[in-house]
C-alpha cells in the first residue's frame, strides 16, 4: 500500500484488543487503541483515523452512542465504522447499520475476513474522500473563477484572487509576477501586500525566473536544499515549501502564479495540480485585463471597447455558475447575439469524427428553427478551426475555397468567423457566427470570441467535472442503499435480485446480473438475478452456466474485472446467442466475486453502449460493489454454519443423561443440560453467568469447591495453548 492506513481498535476486552492490533499491524497498519466509549470520543477529537473498529457493548458509552456523535460532527470526513458484536442477532445487525455503522460482524470474527471486511472498508473510505476532495476543488475553482470575472482592473483583481487563493490552501502567500502583458515593465502582485522587491534578480535567478524560462512548474519541498530559491530578506529566509506554476496562453508565457509555506513539504503534487487549472483560469482573465489596458490607451475606442468588455464579463459571470453542459451551451449563445447583435451564432463540438450543432441563436432567413445538425468534421472551415486550433475569419466566403454548405441557411451566407474552444489540449469544438453581408466582422470580433471562448471553455470543463461529480455521488448513495438492503438480510441468495437491480442503477445501465456458484456440496448449483425486462430466453443463460464447466473455471480463475466485446461473434458462446440477442447486449463487464481466493461467481455489467470502456474509477467502485456482495454472501454462510453447530449442541446436550456445565473464562455459569439442573438444583435461566462458588445447593460442598475451579484453569491453560477460546466444560 502507498501509505499506511490508521485504524482505531475500541474494544473493551484486552486479550481481543491485542489479538486485533497484532494482525493489523502485520497486515501493514497504523493502530490505535482505546477501551472505552469515552476514551474513543477523546481520541477523535485530536486525531482522525481511517476506519474504527468498534465493539458494541462497551461499559458507560455503548458503541451506538459513539457512533451517532462521530457522524454528528460535520467537521470530520467520512470514516468507515466495523461493528463488531458477540450477539448473531438480526435485530442488532440492523439497528448498528441504522445508526451509522458501515458494516457489521459477529464475533469471533475469522482474521482473515477481518481483514478482507477492513481492505472493503478502506477503499471505500478512500473513494468518498477522493470525491470529497474533488468537490472541494471544484468548489475552490468556482470562488477563483467569479474572483476573476468581479473586475476587469488588473490591480483589483489580482489582489482578490490572490488573497482568497491563499486562503484557501492554507499558504502564508500567493504571489503573481507578469512579464508577458507590459513589455516595459515587470508587474508583481501579492496576497500579504508586501513592499517593492527586487523583481529583476527574482526573474533572472529565483524560483520565477526558473519557471518562466523552462515554461514548467516547480515544486520545492525545502529550499535550503534547493539554490533556485533566492533569499532578498528576511521573509525570504522564513520560507521553506514553494509551489510555482507559469501562466500559459497560446504557447506565450504571460507570467508565474507563486505559493509559499513556512513548514517543509507543506505543499505538493496536489497544489501543483491545482495551481495547472488556476493558471488556465487566470490566464484568461489576464488577456481581458490586457484588453482593457489597450483600450485604455487607445482612447478612441475607449467607449467601444469598454462596452464589449462589459459584455464579456457579463457573458463570464454567467458562465462562472456551474450548470450542466448543454444549459450553459444555450445560455451562451443567446447571450452572444443579445450582447453583440450578431445574425447567427452557433456552437458545434466534437462528436467521435462528426461535428454536432448543439446550440443555435438567429436566423439569416428570419425564420428561427434550431435543429441539431451532424456533419464529418473534416468539412467546412470549422474543420480548419479545429485543426490548426486558432480562428478563421473570412470575409467573402464565396471567395473562399475552405468553405462548405454543411449547416442551415449556408446557401444566405457571405462572412463567417469559427473560433475553436479549446480546454488545456483538448479540442471541444467551435463557436461559429455568420452573416448574410459581406466583411461583417473585424479582428476586434475575433478577439472577443476568443476571449468568450476561452473562458466558456473553463466552464464547460467546470460542468463536465461537476456532471461527474454528480454521478459519483449518486453511485456511492446506491452503494450505501445497497449495503443497508442486502445486510439486512442474512440469506444472500434473497438479496440476489435485490443486488443485481441495485448495480444496474449504479452503473447507469439497462441490465446486470450476478452469479453465484453452488458451494463444495452443490458443485452443480448456479444462481441467476438479471435485472432488466424479461425475455423468453433468459432461462438459457443458466443453464448454459450450470452445465458449461470451462466457463465455470474461467470465472473461477478472474482476479480482476474483465472488459469482453464482440459477444455475439464468440465461438463458445453460440449457446447463448438467443439470449444475448433478446437482450441486445455485445459487450460486458464481468466483476469476480472473490472470497479470501476462492470465486463465488460474478458480477456482470452491460458494456454494450460503452465503446470508450471503463475508467478506473467505475473499476474500482466496481471492485468495491463486488466485495460488499462477497460480505454479505460470506456473512450468511457463516451465520448458517453458526447456526448449524447450535443446533446440533442443543440437541447432544438435551439427549444426554449426565450432568452437563459450560463454564467461561472468570469460572461463570454459560451452559447448564437439563440433567445438570436437576441433580445440581440449578436454574439456568437465573444463575447463568454467576461465579460458581456464589451457586446455592450441591457448590456448597467444600469438595465441588475446589474441584471446579481446578478444572476451569485447566481448561482454560489448555485453550491458551491451543489459541482456543477460554471456555471449560465440565461434566
Amino acid at each position: 500500500m502507498d501509505e499506511q492506513a490508521h485504524i482505531l481498535i475500541v474494544e473493551d476486552d484486552t486479550m481481543i484488543r491485542r489479538v486485533y492490533h497484532d494482525v493489523l499491524t502485520s497486515d501493514g497498519y497504523r493502530v490505535s487503541l482505546a477501551g472505552t466509549g469515552e476514551e474513543a470520543l477523546a481520541y477523535l477529537h485530536l486525531i482522525t483515523p481511517d476506519l474504527i473498529l468498534l465493539d458494541l457493548a462497551l461499559p458507560g458509552i455503548d458503541g451506538h452512542e459513539v457512533i451517532r456523535r462521530l457522524k454528528q460532527d460535520s467537521s470530520k470526513p467520512f470514516i468507515p465504522v466495523i461493528m463488531l458484536s458477540a450477539q448473531a442477532d438480526l435485530t442488532i445487525s440492523v439497528s448498528s447499520l441504522d445508526v451509522g455503522a458501515d458494516d457489521f460482524l459477529v464475533k469471533p470474527v475469522e482474521l482473515d475476513e477481518l481483514l478482507a471486511h477492513v481492505r472493503a472498508m478502506l477503499r471505500l473510505q478512500r473513494s468518498q474522500r477522493s470525491l470529497s476532495k474533488e468537490q472541494r476543488k471544484t468548489e475552490l475553482l468556482l470562488h477563483l473563477t467569479r474572483d476573476l470575472g468581479a473586475s476587469i482592473e488588473i490591480e483589483v483583481l489580482l489582489t482578490r484572487f490572490l488573497d482568497h487563493l491563499a486562503d484557501a490552501v492554507g499558504a502564508i502567500r500567493a504571489s503573481i509576477i507578469l512579464t508577458g502583458l507590459d513589455e516595459d515593465r515587470i508587474l508583481y502582485f501579492s496576497s500579504s501586500r508586501r513592499p517593492a522587491i527586487a523583481l529583476d534578480s527574482i526573474v533572472q535567478n529565483g524560483v520565477a525566473g526558473w519557471v518562466l524560462r523552462e515554461q514548467s512548474p516547480l515544486l520545492i519541498l525545502d529550499t535550503r536544499d534547493d539554490s533556485r530559491w533566492v533569499n532578498l530578506n528576511e521573509q525570504h529566509t522564513s520560507v521553506r515549501s514553494v509551489a510555482a506554476m507559469p501562466v500559459m496562453r497560446d504557447q506565450r508565457t504571460l507570467g508565474v502564479i507563486t505559493l509559499v509555506h513556512h513548514t517543509p513539504g507543506f505543499l505538493s503534487d496536489d497544489h501543483l495540480d491545482l495551481l495547472k487549472s488556476v493558471a488556465a483560469q487566470s490566464a484568461v482573465a489576464l488577456e481581458s485585463a490586457q484588453l482593457f489596458s489597450l483600450v485604455q490607451r487607445q482612447t478612441l475606442l475607449l467607449e467601444r471597447r469598454a462596452d464589449e468588455l462589459r459584455r464579456i464579463n457579463e457573458i463570464n459571470a454567467f458562465l462562472s455558475e456551474l450548470m450542466q453542459p448543454d444549459q450553459v451551451m444555450r445560455l451562451l449563445v443567446h447571450m452572444i447575439r443579445q450582447q453583440f447583435s450578431y445574425p447567427l451564432v452557433s456552437i458545434l463540438t466534437y462528436e467521435g469524427d462528426d461535428l454536432v450543432m448543439q446550440a443555435a441563436a438567429g436566423s439569416l432567413n428570419g425564420v428561427e428553427n434550431f435543429e441539431m445538425v451532424r456533419f464529418r468534421a473534416d468539412r467546412g472551415l470549422n474543420s480548419w478551426a479545429l485543426q490548426h486550433r486558432q480562428a478563421v475569419r473570412v470575409d467573402d466566403v464565396t471567395t473562399d475555397e475552405r468553405f462548405a454548405m454543411v449547416l442551415p441557411d449556408d446557401a444566405l451566407v457571405r462572412s463567417e468567423l469559427v473560433v475553436p474552444i479549446v480546454l488545456r489540449r483538448e479540442v471541444l469544438g467551435t463557436i461559429d457566427v455568420r452573416s448574410p453581408y459581406v466583411g461583417a466582422f473585424s479582428a476586434n470580433d475575433e478577439a472577443v470570441l476568443g476571449a468568450i471562448s476561452s473562458q466558456f471553455s473553463v466552464a464547460l470543463g467546470n460542468a463536465r467535472l461537476l456532471e461527474l461529480e454528480q454521478q459519483r455521488i449518486q453511485q456511492l448513495s446506491q452503494v450505501n442503499r445497497l449495503s443497508v438492503a442486502i445486510t439486512a438480510q442474512l440469506d444472500a441468495p434473497q438479496n440476489l435480485q435485490v443486488a443485481a437491480d441495485a448495480v444496474a442503477i449504479i452503473f447507469g445501465v439497462a441490465q446486470a446480473g450476478l452469479v453465484l456458484f453452488g458451494d463444495q456440496e452443490q458443485q452443480s448449483a448456479v444462481l441467476v438475478a438479471l435485472h432488466g425486462v424479461a425475455q423468453p430466453y433468459d432461462s438459457d443463460f443458466s443453464h448454459f452456466l450450470r452445465d458449461n464447466a470451462d466457463v465455470q473455471l474461467l470465472v473461477a480463475n478472474l482476479r480482476e474485472p474483465l472488459h469482453i466485446r464482440d459477444l455475439q461473434q464468440e465461438e463458445r458462446l453460440r449457446p447463448l446467442q438467443q439470449f444475448l440477442a433478446s437482450r441486445s447486449i455485445d459487450a460486458v463487464l464481468v466483476v469476480p466475486l472473490l472470497a479470501g481466493g476462492r470465486s463465488l461467481g460474478a458480477l456482470c455489467v452491460d458494456a454494450t453502449r460503452r465503446p470508450e470502456g471503463f475508467a478506473r474509477a467505475d473499476l474500482e467502485l466496481a471492485t468495491t460493489v463486488a466485495s460488499l456482495i462477497v460480505q454479505v454472501i460470506e456473512n450468511a454462510r457463516l451465520y448458517r454454519v453458526v447456526a448449524d453447530e447450535r443446533s446440533t449442541l442443543d440437541a447432544v446436550l438435551r439427549g444426554a443423561n449426565d450432568p452437563i456445565l459450560l463454564i467461561g473464562p472468570e469460572d461463570e455459569l454459560l451452559l447448564a443440560n437439563r440433567a445438570a439442573e436437576e441433580r445440581l438444583s440449578i436454574n439456568l435461566s437465573r444463575q447463568r453467568g454467576r461465579a460458581l462458588s456464589s451457586l446455592p445447593g450441591p457448590y456448597a460442598n467444600i469438595f465441588l469447591r475446589k474441584l471446579v475451579p481446578l478444572l476451569a484453569y485447566r481448561a482454560r491453560d489448555e485453550a491458551l495453548n491451543s489459541n482456543c477460546p477460554t471456555t471449560s466444560p465440565i461434566a
